[in-house]
């Protein structure tokens, strides 16, 4: 009998070591507040701006260029020696011409100029957009963006990761992953590493500063609309926020494999 039970005793604490372990976000926000502005919900504020907020709208965050206000939401300070990941469904809205290039989305700390990992719009020379993203501020010299590998689609569901990695002074961004083993474009920079306490909204109308080639020349204002948000230390905590089952092909192969 003591054997047995021995025996039973060691199946459990192997079956326990074998399970994988949950994955912890640091932030996780699906919007499901009442339509309104979305400052003041959850742990969402303004950091810079006193126009238009960010409004709530059918369970998105939906920002307008002109608006100007920018909300972030704030997690736990994270260490530099460590890497932070972001995973949002964002949508495009046709904005009827070739958009300015702009931020929207990045991490940051708990003040209003530290912005890493930056999520931009960019108009294309051949027509039609593309994301893209900076390690930090960009400038007119050598500081640019680095834009995703195709043009893409307006008024359409796509999920973005985006990662921020200060050891090696680096950001990425991959559109519709399959895993952190999908394609990505990376953006080096040359500015200190700091720690990361937030993932910010941004609203703005004016395009950024960034060197002539390639040249993005773009004049038209234009929107977006965020969606299930998750901020992680890793690729896959990030993306184990909630997610629909058809938005995306991550959202469908996570709701599968739950």
């Amino acid at each position: 009998m003591k054997r047995l039970a021995t025996a039973l005793a060691l199946l459990t604490l192997a079956a326990f070591i074998a399970s994988p372990a949950f994955a912890i976000n640091l932030l996780s926000d699906g919007f499901a507040y009442a339509n309104g502005n979305l400052a003041g919900n959850g742990s969402w504020a303004n950091y810079s701006g006193a126009a238009t907020d960010i409004q709530v709208a059918a369970g998105r965050a939906v920002g307008s260029g002109p608006n100007a206000n920018d909300d972030h939401a704030t997690f736990a300070a994270q260490p530099t020696a460590g890497n932070t990941f972001a995973c949002f469904i964002v949508r495009i809205p046709n904005p009827g011409g070739a958009p300015k290039p702009i931020y929207f989305a990045e991490l940051k700390d708990a003040g209003a100029t530290n912005l890493v990992s930056r999520v931009y719009v960019l108009p294309l020379a051949a027509g039609g957009w593309t994301f893209g993203i900076s390690y930090s501020s960009t400038n007119n010299l050598t500081l640019g963006v680095t834009p995703w590998t195709a043009p893409l689609s307006y008024d359409t569901d796509y999920t973005l990761v985006i990662s921020y990695e200060p050891s090696i002074s680096t950001s990425r961004l991959w559109v519709n992953p399959f895993s952190q083993a999908s394609p990505s474009v990376a953006n080096v920079g040359t500015s200190a590493a700091i720690s990361v306490s937030a993932f910010g909204l941004r609203q703005s109308a004016t395009a950024s500063t960034l060197p002539p080639v390639p040249a993005y020349v773009g004049n038209t204002d234009w929107g977006f609309s965020v969606d299930n948000l998750g901020v992680g230390t890793t690729f896959d905590d990030a993306c184990a926020r909630p997610t629909p089952t058809l938005k995306t092909t991550w959202g469908g192969v996570k709701s599968i494999y739950r």
